[in-house]
């Protein structure tokens, strides 16, 4: 594996549990699963972008990038609309529960980010 795909190994126990999140969306006219909105939005924020726009400027900048790592094509990554919508949409709880779950599964053991379990 090269080493610049290395951060994106550990992103798939982090898929696994955001596909657990109920996708509160009508099916009709979904063009994106949940847990790629929601990892744009993750990924978007640990980098510092936001809001609703700069998290779309954010998946749009990146779009070739993200359609590499989660097999989206570049033209159809989450815009500014479907983020804002699935963040005034998503149940917080759900989410919060399998992030949390997540983190604690992949970096509970390390004494050196022990943070983690005040979240």
């Amino acid at each position: 594996m090269r080493s610049d795909r290395q951060p994106f190994k550990y992103m798939l126990s982090l898929i696994e549990k955001l596909k657990q999140v109920k996708d509160f969306r009508k099916d009709q006219g979904k063009r994106h699963p949940l847990w790629i909105v929601l990892v744009v939005i993750i990924l978007g924020t640990m980098l510092g972008y936001l809001s609703y726009r700069e998290l779309g400027e954010f998946a749009k900048n990146n779009r070739h990038r993200l359609s590499q790592e989660f097999n989206i094509i570049p033209e159809r990554v989450p815009s500014y609309s479907t983020i804002r919508r699935v963040m005034m949409g998503v149940k917080w709880q759900s989410l919060l529960k399998v992030f949390n779950e997540w983190a604690l599964q992949e970096y509970g053991q390390r004494d050196d980010i022990n943070w983690l379990y005040y979240i």
